[in-house]
């Protein structure tokens, strides 16, 4: 049985990277993409409210539109009340893309990497962390320049410095490396290599939670 998965964004960096994946991997699902960046805008001056407003409107409309089975919220700046607040209104079920990735961090003594180029995605991935482990220790790397280089098409000059963030963290006596943006994903296997630490990303694991919450 086919399923429709709204996939939700709030940015232009998640779009190829969440479609392709689930598209390539996830054959038993028929993916349907939204893109709000005036989301991103709102979650940058941390409107909440607003934020959730247009996201619940979102998911209502394809629900009712697209006739969407359960949604994948891909932005990672919503926390965990934030997110509350999204499955209280929705009458679907939904996963934020980060959520089963963060829960499996958690998991760890640490202390832990956290790369973020999205910088409201820092106190939300720490929030979240925190939330599934309040004793977690968490060195945190933000590199904005590298998402606007993304957001304006040098996915190379974007790559090179994620990877040199990833290198001075991992100077830090750290036992992993979490990549906080699914905008990274497909890096993982550059960074684990550069670094020689496990490095965790969204895509793989979104998934699995995506199946367990359809089923």
């Amino acid at each position: 049985m086919q399923h429709r998965l709204l996939l939700l964004h709030a940015s232009r960096a998640s779009v190829d990277a969440v479609a392709e994946f689930y598209l390539h991997h996830a054959p038993e699902l028929k993916p349907v993409n939204v893109l709000d960046e005036g989301v991103m805008g709102c979650l940058r001056r941390q409107e909440w409210p607003r934020a959730i407003a247009g996201l619940q409107h979102h998911i209502q409309r394809a629900k009712e539109e697209y006739a969407v089975d359960a949604a994948l919220v891909t932005c990672s700046a919503l926390g965990p009340a934030q997110m509350q607040e999204l499955r209280a209104a929705s009458t679907i079920p939904l996963l934020k893309i980060d959520e089963p990735m963060l829960e499996a961090a958690a998991r760890d003594e640490g202390p832990i990497g956290l790369i973020a180029t999205f910088p409201s995605t820092v106190d939300t991935s720490l929030a979240w962390l925190r939330h599934f482990n309040p004793e977690l220790k968490i060195q945190v790397a933000l590199n904005p320049q590298a998402l606007e280089a993304l957001l304006r098409g040098d996915r190379a000059s974007h790559d090179a410095q994620l990877l040199q963030t990833a290198e001075l963290l991992a100077r830090n006596n750290i036992s992993k490396i979490v990549l906080a943006q699914v905008s990274m994903a497909r890096l993982a296997s550059d960074v684990q290599e550069k670094t020689g630490l496990e490095t965790l990303e969204s895509l793989g694991s979104s998934l699995a939670g995506v199946r367990s919450m359809i089923s």
